[in-house]
């Protein structure tokens, strides 16, 4: 994909910039998820499908332990500021932004060193295929379960509110 269609991208920048410091974070995350929703013919191609937004199509928000996610204030005012920066043609790096925007709403962060890199904290996420708890560093993205097993690409989903309960980390 070259570019968005101008008019769906600037209605989704119209909408951002009523964001206010007062907005639950919920919300920023329900306006992202509407906005996929709704344009999903136009995010099905590439790089969107590389980042994975099919099944962002799929997520139940209200299951989504954005309460607990370590999304601040600052990070919606950066998240407005670098929607309305970006343009239509700016399809790689508004998906990867969205993507990562995404996660930070809808993950916990963890006290855990990544294995790899050997930095401090990263985020929860569950197994899709074997219910297991998944780790998967903030900085270089290396991800493993909590039996110290590899995660292969493609095979974590975000855990909801009550998984993460059952695990004991919120």
């Amino acid at each position: 994909m070259r570019t968005l269609p101008i008019k769906i991208w600037h209605e989704f920048q119209s909408v951002v910039e009523t964001l206010s410091d007062e907005t639950p974070f919920r919300q920023v995350l329900e306006v992202i998820l509407f906005w996929v929703r709704g344009n999903h013919k136009h995010l099905a191609g590439e790089p969107f499908s590389l980042y994975g937004f099919d099944s962002f199509t799929k997520l139940d928000e209200r299951e989504i332990p954005v309460e607990y996610s370590s999304f601040k204030v600052s990070d919606l005012n950066n998240f407005k500021s670098i929607v309305l920066k970006y343009q239509a043609r700016d399809v790689e790096p508004i998906a990867r932004f969205l993507r990562d925007t995404i996660e930070e709403l809808a993950t916990v962060e963890v006290d855990e060193q990544c294995p790899r890199c050997e930095s401090e904290g990263m985020r929860a996420f569950i197994g899709k295929h074997n219910g297991l708890l998944a780790y998967q560093c903030n900085v270089c993205g290396y991800s493993h379960y909590s039996d110290g097993a590899r995660v292969e690409h493609g095979e974590l989903e975000f855990a909801s509110e009550k998984q993460l309960r059952e695990l004991g980390l919120i």
